[in-house]
């Protein structure tokens, strides 16, 4: 499957400390003690588990073909992209990621998480945004990792969110870890000095829809072990903020037992916009927040 990058014109022991955001926005700091990046105990839990997914592969081909199947024969947006809200002072924004970030489930693209987070931060800071994105249902780390040129050189933030065809792959969280850390490394090689980037985590994709139970438990341990790893690298990347997946039985994510996908992309939009405001407002560019009664 093709790409689709949609743009407008123009060792010793040490604590790292790191953020992640919470549902609401709200950024929080955290420890953790490593020796070598990990600490001894971590690190035999992380070989076990990649022990266990590596043997698990070929057990992952039956939800691989089917996320294939789903995907191919799923809606997408069938209208033209739009990347601008008009305004002074313009936020520029780059999402980088698989099926959400693709437009998977919605009929426009003003429904896609990339359209609703836009729409959120400009509205919020009474200010013009435009974005870029790049994205594919097939979209791994070590794809963008090889691209020569991600669009970073202006932008504000980047949104990255990725995982679910590499969770589908097997792909081990050391090789996760050496991927990702080269994509971070890339765009704050290119990208003004206070660009802030957000690492979204995995969903837990193995509750959009009914599947066989051990098939669900090895997707959930490589979602988490995943998503430990992304944490991890907040930890000691600067103006890298980690954000979980919001709680799937919030709102309206499930229409009875089916998964709406319209759901998610509005729900999985405010949790990143709140979290791009933060950083945003942390890099000094500030905006006249609105309060909820404006």
């Amino acid at each position: 499957m093709s790409y689709l990058r949609q743009a407008v014109a123009p060792d010793a022991w040490s604590f790292h400390r790191g953020h992640f955001a919470t549902s609401e926005g709200q950024t929080e700091k955290t420890s953790v003690v490593f020796q070598n990046g990990e600490s001894g105990k971590t690190a035999l839990r992380t070989f076990f588990v990649d022990i266990v997914m590596f043997c698990a592969h070929p057990l992952l081909r039956m939800p691989l073909a089917l996320y294939k199947q789903e995907v191919n024969s799923g809606p997408f947006p069938a209208d033209e992209p739009e990347f601008v809200i008009a305004g002074s002072d313009p936020d520029h924004l780059l999402f980088i990621g698989d099926v959400a970030v693709a437009g998977y489930g919605v009929m426009e693209h003003g429904m896609t998480v990339a359209s609703h987070t836009a729409r959120l931060i400009s509205h919020d800071r009474r200010r013009g945004c435009r974005w870029e994105t790049i994205g594919a249902t097939d979209l791994t780390i070590a794809k963008v990792e090889r691209m020569d040129d991600l669009g970073a050189a202006d932008v504000d933030v980047v949104i990255i969110m990725l995982g679910i065809p590499d969770v589908l792959l097997a792909t081990s969280s050391t090789r996760w870890a050496a991927n990702l850390g080269t994509v971070i490394g890339h765009i704050q090689d290119r990208a003004a000095a206070d660009c802030r980037i957000i690492l979204a985590a995995i969903p837990p994709m193995g509750d959009f829809q009914d599947m066989p139970l051990w098939v669900r438990k090895l997707l959930t341990l490589q979602i988490h072990r995943l998503n430990q790893v992304t944490l991890a690298a907040t930890l000691h990347r600067p103006n890298t903020v980690f954000v979980p997946f919001p709680d799937l039985r919030v709102g309206k994510m499930f229409v009875g037992d089916l998964f709406s996908w319209k759901a998610l992309h509005q729900m999985w939009a405010r949790v990143i916009a709140a979290a791009t405001m933060t950083t945003l407002d942390e890099a000094g560019k500030t905006g006249p927040h609105l309060t909820h009664g404006d």
